[in-house]
């Protein structure tokens, strides 16, 4: 590591932080890789404990490093079903954070309209992939997204398959999601909703509105959302 390669006014502890975020983002630290203890790489760093202690703090502020007390530190698996659920604050009546079984639709390449733009921060010029999810729970349909992901130059010229994979993919590999901003809102049902949902006509939905910021706060995912919960989800905000 060699943090004297530019002029950097942050403070060391964040370069570090950038550091190891680096060889998380690379897979030079594994999903569930032990990472060695703090004093050993501070020698190896050159840089005091107390400095590595405070990168530590933050990447275990954003949930991407597990440190148990006697058990050591170990990195966060990004793709485990409980990471993918983090940013859900649908909960089963158990108080569970709930993900549901995804089902993703057609994948395409679009430009963004005003809104999209001003929320993943980018020019209208700029294509985004675009799709739909839906998400099951048990069976039941009770959400469907519509995803407006930021992709690098590369996918303006992706296969339909490419497209998907990255769909799939999303952020992973790309960038580390570490937070979401959620409005919630409610509206009226309209026709595919009935139909989804298997809701009355007079009924409501609950509408989200989410953005995915990565750890340096670029925004990554906007997804507009609406959801029928039923009798078996609640919408708890953590």
């Amino acid at each position: 590591m060699s943090l004297a390669k530019q002029f950097n006014t942050r403070p060391l502890y964040q370069q570090v932080a950038d550091e190891f975020i680096s060889r998380i983002v690379s897979r030079q630290w594994a999903p569930g890789q032990s990472i060695e203890n703090e004093a050993d790489l501070a020698r190896s760093l050159g840089i005091s404990l107390g400095t590595v202690r405070k990168a530590f703090d933050i990447l275990s502020e954003h949930r991407l490093l597990d440190r148990q007390q006697g058990r050591g530190t170990t990195v966060a698996d990004l793709d485990s079903a409980s990471a993918n659920g983090r940013f859900s604050n649908i909960r089963d009546l158990q108080g569970r954070r709930i993900r549901g079984d995804v089902e993703v639709g057609a994948v395409s390449l679009a430009l963004p309209t005003p809104r999209v733009a001003a929320a993943l921060g980018v020019n209208g010029r700029t294509p985004l992939v675009r799709f739909e999810r839906q998400r099951f729970h048990h069976g039941r349909c009770f959400m469907v997204e519509e995803v407006h992901l930021r992709a690098d130059a590369s996918a303006h010229n992706a296969s339909p398959q490419d497209l998907r994979r990255i769909a799939l993919e999303r952020w992973q590999g790309q960038d580390l999601a570490t937070r979401k901003c959620e409005t919630v809102g409610a509206a009226p049902a309209e026709e595919r909703d009935v139909a989804i949902f298997g809701i009355g006509r007079m009924g409501a939905v609950l509408t989200l509105e989410r953005v995915i910021y990565s750890y340096q706060e670029r925004p990554l995912e906007l997804r507009i959302a609406r959801c029928h919960l039923g009798d078996d989800l609640t919408y708890g905000a953590t």
